[in-house]
C-alpha cells in the first residue's frame, strides 16, 4: 500500500525528510498562501530585511521552510499584540536559540541525548501537574462565554461606541477577551484528562 509505513519509497522519504524540506522552495504567493499573510505582506517584510527569500539561486522571491517559519512566527506575534519590528526581534531571538539549543542537542552522544529527553518529559510532566492543581475549581467556560456573548451584544447595539476612542477600545477588548477565553478552553482542554 503506497503510503504506509511498509512501503520503502514512504520510508525513504520520512528518513530524509529533513533534507526534502531543506530543499523546498516556494514563490511569494504560495509561501503567503501557507503562511496565512497576504503576498501583499511578505513581500513588505522581506523589503523590510524582516524576511529573507532563498540565497541558493531558486529565484528571486523564492521562500525556504527556515522563511516561512520566521514569517510564521512573526504573524502569531502580532496577533499578540506586538509591533511588526518588536514581533521580528522576539522571533529573531526564539529562533538563534532554537538553532544554539538543536545545535547542542546535535553533538550528544545517543545516550547523553536520550537523558537530555527523559528530563525534559519529566519537566514538563511537572508542569502539567502544576497547571491541573493551580486551575480554580470554579472556572467556569460557560461564565466567560457569557461575558463575551454580552459584551458582543452591547457593541452589536452600539453601546460601546459613546466616543470613537471608547468604541474601538471596546471592540478591542471584545477581541483579546474572546481570543484569551478561546486559549483558555484549549489549555484546559490539553490539561485536564478526557472525561469518562
Amino acid at each position: 500500500m503506497a503510503g504506509s509505513p511498509t512501503d520503502p519509497l514512504w520510508r525513504v522519504l520520512v528518513a530524509n525528510d529533513a533534507e526534502l524540506l531543506g530543499r523546498l522552495r516556494l514563490s511569494a504567493a504560495e509561501a503567503a498562501r501557507v503562511c496565512d499573510v497576504t503576498p501583499r505582506q511578505l513581500i513588505y517584510w522581506t523589503k523590510k530585511g524582516l524576511v529573507k527569500p532563498s540565497a541558493d539561486g531558486a529565484g528571486p522571491g523564492s521562500y525556504d521552510v527556515y522563511a516561512m517559519e520566521k514569517v510564521i512566527r512573526i504573524r502569531q506575534a502580532l496577533a499578540k499584540g506586538y509591533s511588526l519590528e518588536k514581533a521580528a526581534q522576539l522571533v529573531q531571538r526564539e529562533l538563534t536559540a532554537l538553532h544554539g539549543e538543536a545545535k547542542r542537542l546535535d553533538q550528544m552522544g545517543p545516550e547523553e541525548l536520550e537523558d537530555e529527553l527523559r528530563a525534559r518529559l519529566e519537566r514538563l510532566e511537572e508542569r502539567v501537574a502544576v497547571l491541573r492543581r493551580s486551575l480554580p475549581a470554579a472556572l467556569s467556560l460557560a461564565r466567560l462565554r457569557r461575558a463575551v456573548a454580552e459584551l458582543e451584544r452591547l457593541q452589536a447595539h452600539g453601546a460601546l461606541d459613546s466616543s470613537a476612542a471608547t468604541g474601538e477600545g471596546g471592540k478591542a477588548l471584545v477581541l483579546r477577551l474572546g481570543r484569551a477565553v478561546d486559549e483558555l478552553e484549549l489549555l484546559l482542554r490539553e490539561v485536564q484528562p478526557a472525561a469518562v
